[in-house]
C-alpha cells in the first residue's frame, strides 16, 4: 500500500494505490492530488514523498467506508 504522511496531522494516509514491491519503481515521481481519508483536506504528494507499507493496514477504521469495502472485496475475489 501506498502512503503518504498527512501534513495536517502527521498521520500516515493511504492513497488509494496497491501494488507490489517491484512494481512500486515503475510508479513515476509526477505531483499529484489526494483528498485526504485523516483531515479531508487535498494534499499535493509524489512517490517521492510516499512510503510503501506492507501488512494489515486497511484492518484500521481510520480508512473511509467506501475503501474498506472496497479493499476487502478485492481482498475476497483474490481468495
Amino acid at each position: 500500500m501506498v502512503m503518504i504522511t498527512c501534513p495536517a496531522t502527521g498521520r500516515q494516509a493511504f492513497t488509494g494505490i496497491e501494488t507490489d514491491p517491484a512494481s512500486v519503481a515503475l510508479i513515476p515521481p509526477i505531483n499529484t492530488r489526494l483528498v485526504c481519508p485523516i483531515c479531508g483536506h487535498i494534499h499535493r504528494w509524489s512517490m517521492l514523498d510516499a512510503e510503501f507499507v506492507i501488512g494489515d493496514y486497511w484492518t484500521c477504521n481510520e480508512l473511509p467506508r467506501k475503501w474498506r469495502t472496497l479493499l476487502a472485496r478485492l481482498d475476497t475475489e483474490g481468495a
